[in-house]
């Protein structure tokens, strides 16, 4: 039996392979991102592929709180059941914290953790209506420990991480499930903007494959991975500030 999810950021990166896997399985997915061009090219590409899924665009804008409520109405209107909601939209901004911009730091923070709030308290009226099951958020290996020139994006997800955990609790209760994702590097058109070795990085539709698995058949809270690299990134995480410090300053030498 097919099932139904929203996805934010679906128009390129994880959440558009997110969104190619489910409708892999015959799901209906509203795809939103803020690229109309870009969610088309999703919906053609699975209609080429003769997946047994519909994609259904849906223009967004998550820092603009209107277009959230009129997004949920337009699910609303068009779906029974909303099973699963994948809010994955962000982005990453490299920057040294000497010249760092106010402007950058909202964008990042407004972006990445603002907007997955604001989503989160609109679905409260729409949770029972569309028997939705489960929410899961995007978050990154950067919420476990600050790194060099990612001030504004390791804050805005740690506050993330916080937040989901905050919120997992207080939902505890009730018929709804959150979970968290701590991608490490995938290749996606953020990362290949990176001027820097990225370890074990991971095609993005192996992303997208962990993900719906772990929505469709997991019940752990946090899921985290490539392994090896996020192993790797929670023992480095737990070490006295003074050697990560010491880690940190050496690897940036190199």
């Amino acid at each position: 039996m097919s099932k139904s999810c929203w996805i934010t950021g679906a128009s390129s990166g994880i959440g558009r392979a997110t969104a190619i896997s489910f409708a892999k399985r015959g799901d209906i997915v509203f795809a939103s991102a803020r690229s109309l061009e870009g969610l088309i090219s999703l919906k053609k590409e699975c209609e080429a592929l003769s997946l047994k899924g519909k994609i259904i665009p849906l223009k967004l804008d998550v820092t603009n709180i209107n277009e959230i409520s009129k997004s949920l109405k337009y699910i609303k209107d068009n779906v029974k059941n909303l099973d699963y909601v994948l809010l994955n939209a962000g982005t990453f901004i490299k920057e040294d914290s000497k010249v760092m911009s106010i402007k950058n730091t909202k964008s990042m923070i407004d972006l990445n953790y603002t907007s997955v709030l604001n989503i989160i308290i609109s679905l409260q009226e729409y949770f029972d209506v569309l028997s939705i099951k489960q929410v899961a958020v995007v978050s990154s290996v950067a919420a476990w420990r600050g790194l060099p020139m990612a001030a504004a994006y390791c804050s805005s997800k740690a506050a993330l991480k916080s937040a989901i955990e905050s919120i997992e609790l207080d939902y505890s209760n009730t018929n709804v499930k959150f979970r968290l994702f701590y991608p490490g590097f995938v290749e996606t058109p953020l990362t290949d903007k990176n001027d820097f070795k990225m370890p074990f990085i991971i095609k993005v539709d192996v992303a997208g494959e962990k993900i719906y698995k772990s929505i469709k058949q997991s019940n752990k809270f946090e899921i985290s991975f490539p392994l090896r690299f996020t192993v790797l990134m929670k023992i480095i995480s737990m070490l006295p500030w003074s050697l990560y410090k010491w880690l940190m300053l050496k690897k940036i030498k190199k």
